[in-house]
């Protein structure tokens, strides 16, 4: 399904998010806009789209119809279920990684000694690949791995699962794990980094509310003096301070990102409106929440380099490689502003930065 900008869903959404307070007329026709979303949204990820919004709002308009349930148990899956097709079928997730992974190996190629810094390392699954596709090289002697995540079991598991790599690769895995968010550490601090230094931010720094929170963060890491620093970003603005224009961009964004998941082959429609389901959540931050607990405030891959270059870091995006194409119509390739961008239709939702 194609989305039009000029579709009667995004019209009326965009009458409802720019108005500037919600009477009880306004608020009926809200809700009668949701029936009608309703009634459609298994298989028209337009309107599941809108009842994603229209929810996010409601923490702002408050409307017990609103307040239904929109997911009704039916499109639960687990959440390794969901991780796998995140991984293993989702193009944004699984090349930007590929290509990130392909060059962090690259990297270490002539070191013997290598400390790799994973900002929001989750359950350790990219870590992981990593290390699968280390195996192959003859020099590295040691790899110690500072992990840092707010989210105490995840950071928990991915140490052990790393360790656990040990006695299965030609050599020796060291893991530490730092358990907070990264603008709440001092990365300067921290001790053991040892042999060649590589920092890898996988969907991570966008998390950091401030921008001044995001300049520390990124002279830290300068300080560290990297021989490479590898983010992986979602394109688009939604730093943006004004309500109207941060719910355009994220509409751009979102429906891109819906229309490539219908295009992914041997996945179950139940499956992949859960995995709609799962950017419900960044659209109930960026549209729900007051600005200052928002934490999805993604920002264009220019601001980011920006950042970067400020920071005195060179950007090396040029040398990345990988394919030209992700499937289900994502097109990848370089931008003369210094990222690889994921690109469907229009819309480049996704960017690889490579820094040293």
């Amino acid at each position: 399904m194609h989305f039009s900008a000029q579709s009667d869903i995004f019209q009326t959404l965009c009458q409802i998010m720019s108005a500037k307070q919600f009477d009880t007329a306004g608020r009926q026709s809200i809700e009668h806009f949701f029936t009608i979303c309703r009634e459609g949204m298994d298989t028209n990820s337009e309107k599941l789209l809108a009842t994603l919004y229209l929810k996010a709002l409601n923490q702002k308009i408050h409307s017990e119809h609103l307040g239904e349930n929109i997911y009704l148990g039916k499109y639960d899956i687990s959440q390794i279920q969901l991780f796998n097709i995140l991984i293993e079928k989702f193009p944004f997730v699984k090349y930007s990684q590929q290509i990130t992974n392909d060059a962090i190996v690259a990297e270490m190629k002539d070191a013997k000694e290598v400390t790799l810094i994973d900002i929001g390392i989750g359950l350790g699954t990219q870590v992981l690949n990593i290390i699968e596709r280390c195996k192959k090289l003859e020099g590295l002697q040691k790899l110690h791995v500072i992990g840092i995540e707010p989210f105490g079991d995840a950071l928990e598991k991915a140490g052990k699962l790393i360790l656990a790599q040990n006695g299965q690769v030609p050599f020796d895995i060291r893991f530490t794990g730092i358990q907070d968010s990264v603008e709440k550490v001092d990365l300067t601090s921290i001790t053991g980094l040892q042999g060649k230094i590589i920092v890898n931010a996988s969907l991570a720094l966008h998390h950091i509310q401030s921008d001044k929170q995001r300049q520390t963060t990124i002279a830290q890491i300068k300080a560290l003096k990297p021989g490479a620093f590898f983010l992986i970003e979602p394109n688009v603005n939604h730093y943006e301070p004004d309500f109207f224009k941060r719910f355009v961009s994220s509409y751009h964004h979102f429906s891109n990102i819906f229309q490539v998941i219908d295009q992914i082959e041997h996945v179950s429609n139940d499956d992949k409106n859960a995995l709609k389901l799962f950017f419900g959540r960044e659209i109930e931050d960026i549209i729900g929440k007051e600005e200052q607990d928002r934490f999805e405030k993604h920002e264009p891959a220019t601001q980011w380099i920006e950042r970067l270059k400020q920071n005195q870091f060179n950007i090396n995006s040029a040398a990345l490689s990988g394919p030209t194409s992700a499937g289900c119509g994502v097109e990848i390739k370089y931008h003369q502003e210094g990222y690889i961008g994921f690109t469907h239709l229009t819309e480049t939702v996704l960017a690889i930065i490579y820094a040293n």
